[in-house]
Order: structure tokens, then sequence, then C-alpha cells
């Protein structure tokens, strides 16, 4: 017996219905907003009334326990994000949480007990919309972030991130308590949408995650001077804006240079002051995303990024400071999973490619405290982060009968 795809489509409408529409189309549910918390309480009650035990952790991580016939074994752990992008898809993390939901609900179903328990998990603030800072929750979960680096952060409307959490109910002096590096977690899996063209492309059904690419993200602020459009000669400017976009031009080349390492880079954001038509721009500010699945090939990167800003600052006349946004390490997963994973898929007839994962996920933090597996579904056209973002009801069945298999193989 297979799982519901109904029951999980009216999941689906569910939680999507739960949207901030203020930002216009697609799904706009931000981390430690008010629609992220109407939709946690939804997810909550949906949980327990499938009997599953729920606990929330000191920065908002929630644990789902199905428990097993031996509960003190070590359980065997699955799960992904609710929140979003701004207008973001609907099945980007979404599918991890109410596809690992919809697989206990199968097993409620057909009345079967595991030997090892089962625990859903959702990580908070996955994405990095809100605070520049992706993967908070897992994070804070493995020790790799705390009370020290958050207490400064504000938000991209410059609201304090302690005021935040007060307002979530998340004590920010307390979030420590979080820390997890002993789970008794036998195993970890996230099932998730590629979110990139090759599964797609290639007809094929899934993809079996060997290792997480991670972003390094950082902002340059470029320092010019403000002048008067019409009465400064063009010999005589120091641009910031003109400065900003050699700059931006320069890191679309190192990556491409770089691409044989995997290596990708992106100027998400420019701002630009004063940002009047008739003034010289004074001030730009560039949002940076260089990440690789090779620690070093991605700073290499990076070292060749900062020369260029040098000589951008020297030749331009122009200040630039450099600010650390985000510093996460690529990572392997493990071999056992892989090869569980594949071994499944193969069992259950589906096609599958063992890749790369291009994108950063919570499971790259989790791996580094139990064994840690991936399993992906197509994207249509490889579209994510957008409104047009779409997994197919089909490939989605598909990965949801395959997690169901590799967590019963595990938990047996």
């Amino acid at each position: 017996m297979g799982v519901n795809l109904s029951r999980l489509k009216d999941l689906f409408i569910e939680i999507n219905s739960i949207n901030d529409y203020s930002f216009g189309d697609g799904m706009s549910r931000l981390a430690y907003t008010s629609q992220d918390k109407t939709a946690r309480e939804l997810f909550i009650k949906r949980c327990q009334e499938a009997g599953l035990s729920v606990r929330v952790d000191a920065i908002g991580n929630i644990f789902a326990r199905r428990e097993g016939s031996e509960p003190n074994l070590p359980a065997i752990a699955f799960g992904s994000h609710l929140d979003t992008v701004i207008n973001g898809g609907q099945f980007d993390g979404i599918l991890g949480v109410l596809g690992g939901l919809e697989v206990i609900r199968s097993l409620n179903d057909e009345n079967i007990k595991t030997k090892h328990s089962l625990e859903l998990i959702v990580f908070e603030c996955e994405e990095s919309s809100r605070f520049n800072i992706a993967t908070l929750g897992s994070k804070v979960m493995c020790g790799k972030l705390g009370y020290e680096k958050l207490k400064e952060v504000k938000d991209f409307r410059g609201q304090e991130i302690g005021e935040i959490f007060g307002e979530f109910g998340i004590d920010i002096k307390r979030i420590e308590e979080a820390k997890n590096l002993e789970p008794n977690y036998k195993s970890f899996f996230e099932i998730h949408i590629e979110q990139g063209p090759l599964l797609d492309n290639e007809k094929i059904q899934i993809g079996v995650v060997s290792a997480i690419a991670a972003p390094h993200r950082f902002s340059v602020r470029v320092i010019g001077q403000p002048q008067h459009s019409g009465t400064t000669a063009m010999k005589y400017r120091n641009d910031a804006l003109c400065a900003a976009a050699e700059i931006i031009l320069a890191v679309e080349k190192i990556a491409k240079d770089n691409s044989q390492n995997s290596v990708v880079a992106t100027t998400g954001n420019c701002s630009v002051k004063p940002g009047v038509m008739n003034v010289v721009p004074g001030e730009t500010t560039l949002l940076i995303d260089l990440r690789g699945i090779n620690l070093q090939t991605r700073e290499d990167a990076y070292a060749q990024i900062i020369s260029h800003i040098n000589k951008i600052e020297e030749k331009r006349g122009v200040k630039c400071e450099i600010k650390q946004l985000g510093f996460d390490t690529p990572c392997r997963l493990d071999e056992r999973l892989i090869n569980l994973i594949a071994s499944e898929a193969k069992g259950l007839n589906l096609s599958y490619e063992i890749m790369p994962s291009g994108a950063g996920h919570d499971a790259m933090h989790i791996a580094e405290i139990c064994p840690t597996g991936m399993i992906f579904v197509p994207s249509h056209a490889g579209i994510s982060h957008n409104p047009a973002e779409f997994s197919s009801w089909d490939d989605i069945e598909n990965g949801l009968n395959l997690l169901k298999s590799v967590i019963l193989k595990e938990a047996e």
C-alpha cells in the first residue's frame, strides 16, 4: 500500500492557504511571522491527530514523534521546513514536512508498528529571506549558531531579531537550549524537490543526493562620492553604482571560470543611495551568494572575487567594505544511506541518479551529528524560488513511497 495522494493534496491546500498575500504572487510565508505561526499551529494539530507527541525546542524547531515498539532505540528522523522565500513556490521545503506526515499517516492506515521510533522534524527559518541567514533552526540545534552571533541581527525591514523572537514566544537569550549534538538518531532523511533541471531534463524519477553544496554569503558596501549629475564631469566622478556594476560582472565571470569545480555565484540584491536620477550614486550595497560542493575551490573563487574588488577600488577611487553574512561547509552524505536509497529505488522500479545538491539544506548540518540521506524529486524545468515552481504529483508519490520504503528498512 502506498501513500494517500488525495489526503496529501488536501493538506498542501490547507497549509499553503496560509500566506502573506501583500508580497504579491506565489508563496510568502516568512519565518517567525504570523503566517508562519498559524501554519505551524495547524501542522502541529494535524500531527497530534495522527497520534504523534509534539515538542518544540528553544529556537522553534518542531519534533513530532511516533513511538516504536522499542522506544529506547535510536529514532529514524526525517523532515524539512515550512517557511518560504518571498514570492516562492508551493513545494520547496513543505514537501519534506507534509510528505513526512503522510508517510506516518499511511503507516497508521496499515497498522504498521516500527521497532525504532520515527521523528518528523520541522526546522525553523531554513530560508535566508528574512535575516540573510539560512538554516537558522538546524544551525542552532547543531551548535553552529548562538545568542552572541544572533543578538544584533535585524530583518530586512530593520526589526531586531530579539523583538521578533519575543513576538513569536521565543526568548533569544535561551535559544542555545535547542543545541543537541547527540539526538539519538540512527539516521535522518530529507525529501525535497530538486530545484534544478537535471532530473526533469533527463526524465529520471529520483535523485539520490551524494553531497550538498554550501554558501559563503557576504555583502559589499561600495562608498563613492554623491555629486550633481549635471555639473560633475565624467572624469571627476567616483560613481559607486558603476563600480558595483563592475563587481557584479566580475562575480559572474569568476563563477563561470570556476564552473568546472561546480562553483556558482549570484549577486541577488543591489541597493543604491541616494537613489535619485540627478545625483551620482554615492553608496551601493551588494548581497552576494557564492556556493560550491568543495570548500577549497569555493574559497579560491572567493579570493579571486576579493582581488577583483581591490582592483576596482583602486581604478575607480571608491572604498569597499566587505561584511561576512554566512559561511557554511559543504558536506558529503552518508555512503550507507546513499546505497540504501538507491537500492530501495531500484526495488520500486524507479529510475535514479546519484547527484550532488547545488542548494543548501538543513540536512547538511544534521549530517554532522547523525548519518544523513536525501531524496530529490524532479522540478519542472528546474524552476524554484518562483511561483511557477512545480513538481508533478506522480513524481511526489514516487518520492514519498521511496521515503516510506527507506524509513521502514531503517526502522526494522
